[in-house]
């Protein structure tokens, strides 16, 4: 119980401050496996561990998804696909920008 009221405060106040926080984690958080077939994407809005838990959270349910880096400080998103599978940009801006990220560019590399 005092585990989830914890959690919850946090989630809380991240949303009240609009992700601003004084401390700024510079280590990517990596699930996964590495691949060839490879998305790279700059994102502004990441500042935390919980914006980068959040997006790998959502980018590993995808079936396409083999693994994933989150780069806090150079604010980039690197995701392994499967190989011979893609998902299109336009879904990655939906998934990021729904969760209140900007999306400056998206480069593929296979």
């Amino acid at each position: 119980s005092t585990l989830l009221f914890n959690f919850s405060a946090f989630s809380a106040s991240h949303k009240e401050v609009g992700h601003s926080h004084e401390e700024i984690t510079t280590n990517g958080i990596s699930s996964g496996e590495i691949t060839s077939n490879i998305i790279n994407i700059n994102v502004n809005g990441m500042v935390c561990d919980f914006c980068a838990q959040s997006i790998e959270k959502v980018f590993m349910k995808r079936n396409e998804v083999k693994g994933i880096n989150v780069n806090l400080e150079d604010q980039k998103v690197v995701i392994y696909l499967q190989e011979k599978t893609d998902i299109e940009d336009n879904t990655i801006s939906s998934i990021l920008e729904d969760a209140g990220y900007t999306v400056e560019s998206i480069n593929r590399s296979t």
